[in-house]
């Protein structure tokens, strides 16, 4: 709860030690958070990357922009993505070039 946790990659680095990721054969990763009403959480979104941001639950503000439960957004020529919980969210990020 908090941050986002990267469920899977293909990044050697997010593949090993506790809470690893499932490898997935892509220059890409996904993550999920789990926010309470309040909570922030930020993503740090690498040169030429671009990320699907999903609210599967809840209400959320994606640096500035409002997005309701199962809105999604489509992010590019950011270096950092903060999102701020509303309501009690369940987030979805996929993170590629």
């Amino acid at each position: 709860s908090g941050k986002f946790t990267v469920l899977a990659s293909g990044f050697d680095e997010d593949l090993s030690g506790d809470g690893a990721a499932l490898p997935i054969r892509a220059d890409a990763r996904m993550a999920g958070a789990t926010l309470a009403a309040g909570e922030e959480a930020d993503w740090a979104l690498g040169p030429g990357r671009h990320a699907y941001l999903v609210s599967a639950k809840g209400e959320i503000e994606v640096n500035g922009v409002t997005l309701n439960a199962r809105d999604g957004a489509a992010i590019k020529d950011e270096t950092t993505i903060k999102v701020r919980a509303l309501s009690d969210a369940e987030i979805v990020l996929v993170d590629t070039p």
